[in-house]
Formats: structure tokens, C-alpha cells, sequence
């Protein structure tokens, strides 16, 4: 029986399980395919008749001038829509941050005083909120706000279900589905098994972190559970995730999940790793 090639799309914001997915999926392909990492538009090209064409697309408020360009996927076959729990998003982005601005991680100056910071979270969770931790870094940053990043956060999760209603046949996936496992549904909705490991390019390497969920009640104290509740909590009801704050009496972070993450993360980006130490 000949192959069925599809035209698939991955949407969702970064820190969602979109990297994790897109290469569990390449890797369970059989026959030739189109690989479009984070790609802005999409080109049909006569030879994608006679192969798979696999997108990822990363969605977010703030790059609406992308919006006529997304339109380019929505003819896709298929389309999966990634949505996670934002208190865990929330922990995840802000340690991913510090590896995208240069202005910090490109001064060891920054850098320590950022690492001071989390070791402090680490070693005594509870001495230090996270909302401290992302005013903190925003301070340091040449080119973000507390408060602008803060209205973006705001605007973007209401943004977010506007953005799902403009998408047709789609099969919206958990992160937290994913990451147990719960692709049955999924599988499915593709018309094919995605059994095959989620292998990530070294090249994208340093994008997953923990691959779990639940964290943030490690990280979140209840100055963080009073900031952040009511910001999440229309997300929260429109996809389902329990209205339920209470965080760990006996908080413990892992250091390769905190600390030694952005470290690797960091240095990536470096020319000259940065050394905690000195």
C-alpha cells in the first residue's frame, strides 16, 4: 500500500513541548520529508506532493506581523494545537530567557548575580519567590520590562484561545498528555503510530528541560500563588487545568533542572564558558 504523505503543523507557544513533539513525530515518518523548524511561511513546492511536510510554528502576541504568514499552514492536513499548564510554563520560560537575551548572557557580571539568585532558590525554595527571580532578570535585561513583560504575559493568554478558533480539523494535545505518553488519540487523529523516541538534534539540544510537569509547585511561593493566580486563571478554566494552587509544604528543586540547566544553556551561546566560581 502507497504512503499517504500529509502536510503536518505543530502550533504552540515556546516552552509548550513543541520541540519534543515535532521530532517524535520526524522520527516515527516512513519515507521522505520536508523539515520546517520554526518556520515563518510556508512555500509549497512540487516535490512536497511525493513526500511528508512536518512545521513547527511558535505563536505569540508580540509577532502579529507573522499572523498573514501563519495563514500559509492553515491549509495543512493536519494541525496540533500544544497547550500547557502556565504555572509550569512560567518556571520554564523565565530560566529559558536568560539564554535568549544577549545583554545577559553575554555579561558575567549579570550572569552572577542571576546565579546568585538561583542558588539561593535552590538551596531554600522558600527564601525567595519566583516573581522576585523574573523582576530580577528583567531588571538586568537591556531590552525587557518587569512591567512590559508582565502586560505582554497578560495580553498573550488572553491571545491565545483567539488564536486556536482561527483552526479547522486540529487535535489539541496536553504537554502533559505528551509527556505521559497519552498520544493514542493523537495517533489516531495522524492516521499513523508516533512510537519512536523524541529525539532531539543536538543543534536544539539545550530547548527541553525537565520533560515533566508540577514543578512550579516547588518553585511558586504564595506571593507568587497571589501575583499569578488571577493572571493564568482564565487560561486555566478555557483548557481545563484544575484551579488548584496549593504548592508543596517541603519544596526541593533540582539543581540539574535549575541551575545546571541554564548553565549548559548559557555557555551554549558563549564563546568563553561562564564559570559559576569566579
Amino acid at each position: 500500500m502507497a504512503v499517504q504523505f500529509q502536510k503536518i503543523v505543530i502550533y504552540g507557544s515556546y516552552k509548550t513541548g513543541t520541540t519534543g513533539l515535532f521530532y517524535k513525530i520526524a522520527n516515527s515518518l516512513d519515507g521522505p520529508a520536508k523539515y520546517l523548524f520554526e518556520a515563518q511561511e510556508y512555500k509549497p513546492e512540487v516535490e512536497d506532493l511525493n513526500q511528508w511536510v512536518l512545521a513547527k510554528i511558535i505563536i505569540w502576541l508580540n509577532r502579529q506581523d507573522l499572523l498573514p504568514k501563519y495563514e500559509s499552514f492553515l491549509n495543512f492536513d493536519k494541525a496540533i494545537y500544544l497547550t500547557r499548564d502556565p504555572r509550569d510554563w512560567l518556571v520554564s520560560a523565565t530560566l529559558f530567557m536568560i539564554q535568549q537575551e544577549q545583554s545577559l548572557y553575554l555579561n558575567d557580571k549579570k550572569l552572577k548575580i542571576i546565579f546568585t539568585l538561583l542558588q539561593r532558590k535552590q538551596h531554600d525554595p522558600k527564601s525567595i519567590s519566583l516573581l522576585s527571580i523574573i523582576k530580577n532578570i528583567n531588571e538586568l535585561s537591556d531590552h525587557h520590562s518587569f512591567a512590559g513583560t508582565m502586560d505582554w504575559m497578560d495580553k498573550h493568554y488572553a491571545w491565545l484561545p483567539t488564536f486556536e478558533k482561527r483552526l479547522a480539523n486540529y487535535f489539541r494535545l496536553r504537554y502533559e498528555d505528551f509527556v505521559d505518553e497519552k498520544v493514542t488519540k493523537l495517533e489516531e487523529y495522524l492516521g499513523f503510530p508516533i512510537n519512536a523516541k523524541a529525539d532531539v538534534d543536538s543543534v536544539h539540544e539545550h530547548v527541553p528541560r525537565t520533560k515533566s510537569y508540577g514543578n512550579w509547585k516547588d518553585w511558586f511561593t504564595p506571593d507568587d500563588v497571589l501575583y499569578f493566580k488571577p493572571l493564568f486563571a482564565e487560561y486555566m478554566k478555557i483548557y481545563g487545568y484544575e484551579d488548584a494552587w496549593e504548592i508543596n509544604r517541603y519544596p526541593n528543586i533540582s539543581h540539574n533542572h535549575s541551575i545546571e540547566y541554564v548553565l549548559r544553556t548559557v555557555n551554549k551561546r558563549r564563546s568563553q564558558p561562564f564559570n559559576i566560581d569566579s
